[in-house]
């Protein structure tokens, strides 16, 4: 976890507490959206990771209207749904102080150290389970 936020860090200059929030966020996501099987690959391959999506989880939905709309929408299945929380997403990480470039960092770093420890096939897996996903992260 630590790299990972390093990386983070390094690529937007956030800060170390809002780099493993945004990871925590982003980990929730997957572990909510996306197959089962990569994902708690992912997850077991990164230390700390299941402690910070349940950090994220305790810190509240936020989101602001974004977080409320996508929050009532992800209830709803498939492509509906995942676009739904992918809204919300955004919200909670805008909420932390994120920007849409420094959002789009942060993802692109958790799927490339992702693709290093699980390997790019399984995270593939995870991109093409979300919709939407996979072509925000140019990994389609």
């Amino acid at each position: 976890m630590e790299e990972l936020i390093q990386r983070i860090v390094a690529a937007t200059g956030i800060d170390e507490g809002v780099a493993r929030q945004a990871i925590g966020l982003i980990l929730g996501f997957m572990k909510k959206h996306a197959p089962e099987g990569p994902v708690g690959d992912l997850l077991n391959s990164i230390p700390g990771g299941e402690e910070a999506v349940a950090e994220s989880a305790e810190g509240g939905s936020g989101g602001g209207l974004m977080g409320a709309l996508g929050g009532m929408l992800g209830g709803l299945g498939g492509a509906a749904g995942a676009g739904a929380g992918m809204m919300a997403l955004a919200g909670q990480l805008k909420d932390k102080g994120l920007d849409m470039d420094q959002i789009k960092s942060v993802g692109m770093q958790v799927f490339q150290y992702g693709g290093e420890q699980i390997g790019p096939d399984r995270m593939r897996e995870i991109a093409q389970g979300i919709p939407g996903v996979g072509q925000m992260m140019g990994k389609a």
